[in-house]
């Protein structure tokens, strides 16, 4: 065999290892499992943004996906939607209209409040409300029965008997009662509330119901308050298990306490956890079937940083949950079984909380324009020329003003 055939018989062995790794490569590349479709590019990076709309037809949430052309200087002031960028929740459930949100006192409840409150808007629900109450519609520690309520949608002020299992929603504080929840409730309503560690509840409160004024640490007035306390001050005596129905005669009867914790274990679906909140959200849409974008948010009634207490000692916080012992063994409880739930998740959890994050961001970067501080509170303006999706989620009685204003219109109608 000559010089030249013997380098034409090489090239060509070369040249078909290469494809042959090259045929290789693709397959594995193929064969590599993503669980999820990429989300779209930011905003930011492309002039092609999604825009859907959320439309209900006869009961049933129907997605619909619009093209838009934009520039980078109109970005911002985009619509974007109250569904996810991806259909997210597969056939093997449905989204679930019924919920009942125990609203517990300074646990980043209000947040919870809004997301509720959204999805219920976009859903046509009826939310359980204090007709006396057209602010904020609480029904915070007083006797509740059915002329408590404004009625639900398309029935009559004063046809009590029309009350009965006809409402969708509650995202107000009401004390949990359950058998007075279950006659107003549709069958069917899954039951969730959200917890707190109670040395941060009871600073928060302490500070947001005016316990803290003058001069002077926060410490130090916690301290001088817990060495003579005021067991009458609902709002810094256990408040949490109190919002969830243990009377303040058990806070210190160790029985009454674990048997109520587990009476609220069997009965409540989620125990949401603050210190965790993105991730309970994960849990909240895993149990009621819902999209990424139902659960979305913008933290509302936080306190800056700048108004925040300095961190409390080590022997203050001991004084807190001694005081506190009930709500203590109550948040001891439930984050244990919140990290099994958390397990019992799947193996997307750490990828649907990274892409949670995400949407977070760019819900922040479309919507917010501006951070205010507002007394003890943050508070945020929305985009000029801002749609429905920001508006609801940056104005904080946004939501809860249109709810009341549309299920008190239908039932003047009626």
């Amino acid at each position: 065999m000559n010089k030249q055939a013997a380098f034409l018989i090489g090239s060509v062995i070369i040249m078909a290892i290469f494809a042959l790794f090259t045929t290789l490569n693709e397959s594995v590349t193929l064969m590599q499992i993503n669980p999820e479709p990429p989300a779209p590019p930011h905003p930011d990076s492309t002039n092609l943004i999604y825009l859907q709309h959320h439309v209900r037809d006869q009961g049933e949430p129907n997605d619909q996906l619009v093209f838009m052309n934009v520039t980078k200087t109109n970005q911002e002031s985009l619509l974007i939607s109250s569904l996810p960028i991806y259909e997210d929740r597969g056939d093997q459930c449905k989204p679930h209209d019924q919920l009942v949100f125990i609203k517990t006192h300074k646990t980043g409840s209000t947040t919870l409040m809004i997301i509720v409150e959204i999805y219920g808007y976009y859903h046509n629900c009826s939310f359980l409300f204090n007709a006396k109450d057209p602010r904020q519609g609480h029904i915070r520690y007083i006797k509740v029965d059915l002329t408590t309520l404004l009625p639900p949608l398309n029935v009559s002020m004063g046809a009590y008997n029309e009350y009965v299992n006809q409402f969708d929603m509650s995202a107000v504080h009401i004390k949990y009662d359950r058998t007075f929840l279950q006659t107003v409730m549709k069958k069917g309503t899954k039951y969730i509330s959200i917890l707190r560690d109670p040395v941060k509840q009871f600073e928060s409160a302490f500070v947001f119901f005016g316990f803290a004024k003058g001069n002077g640490s926060t410490e130090t007035k916690i301290n001088k308050w817990l060495n003579r306390p005021k067991p009458e001050v609902k709002f810094l005596n256990n408040n949490q298990i109190l919002d969830l129905g243990l009377p303040a005669k058990y806070f210190r009867n160790e029985a009454r306490v674990a048997s109520h914790i587990k009476k609220l274990s069997r009965e409540l679906d989620l125990m949401l956890i603050t210190e965790y909140f993105d991730e309970s959200l994960l849990l909240l849409r895993k149990l009621m079937c819902w999209s990424f974008d139902d659960i979305v948010y913008i933290k509302q009634n936080a306190r800056p940083d700048e108004k925040r207490s300095l961190p409390l000692t080590d022997p203050l916080k001991d004084r807190i949950r001694k005081w506190n012992v009930a709500d203590s063994s109550l948040y001891k409880y439930f984050n244990q079984t919140f990290w099994k739930k958390i397990a019992a998740y799947g193996p997307s959890f750490r990828q649907d909380l990274q892409y949670f994050k995400e949407k977070q961001t760019r819900l922040y970067n479309l919507c917010v324009e501006n951070e205010i501080t507002a007394g003890h509170r943050t508070k945020y303006t929305v985009l000029p020329n801002a749609t429905d999706y920001c508006t609801l989620r940056v104005e904080m009685k946004e939501p809860f003003n249109r709810i009341w204003l549309r299920q008190q219109k239908q039932n003047s109608l009626t």
